[in-house]
């Protein structure tokens, strides 16, 4: 059985260029004795198998980075954590904002029902009750837990 010498492995694992590999292959396949053909074939697909196991997709990606890719992934990561900063500062701004939009309803009620005080103390029940459910309990605690 003919055998490769170390230079041609090296030559034949290290092209670039998959055709000549191909042609390459051919010339020693035919060299071979057809007993022995199928053995070597195997032994070859066992081989490219492994080394596609041993170096993952990843490994490929990666040497086709460039400084442009990771200048692009850079920015892009930047322009994520400026909207992600602009979204929880509305969030906070709105949260705010009801809170004086609900005070602002609580004055009112109080000033409009000041000399019905049996109307007064239930609708400040009523109206503290779902204050407290919905910024004590579930409701903001919540919407944080989620952030």
């Amino acid at each position: 059985m003919n055998r490769l010498s170390k230079t041609e492995k090296r030559r034949l694992s290290y092209s670039e260029d998959g055709k000549e590999i191909e042609a390459e292959l051919e010339e020693v396949l035919d060299s071979v004795p057809p007993e022995h053909r199928k053995t070597l074939e195997r032994m070859m697909i066992s081989s490219v198998q492994l080394r596609s196991f041993a170096s993952p997709p990843e490994a490929v990606v990666m040497k086709k980075l460039t400084p442009e890719h990771i200048s692009q992934f850079l920015e892009g990561a930047s322009q994520e954590m400026q909207k992600s900063y602009t979204e929880k500062f509305h969030k906070k701004l709105f949260t705010f904002l009801s809170m004086i939009v609900a005070m602002i309803f609580f004055v009112v009620v109080i000033i409009l029902l000041r000399d019905d005080t049996e109307v007064m103390e239930k609708v400040i029940y009523a109206v503290g009750g779902v204050c407290a459910g919905a910024f004590g309990g579930y409701g903001l605690a919540k919407r944080k837990s989620d952030d």
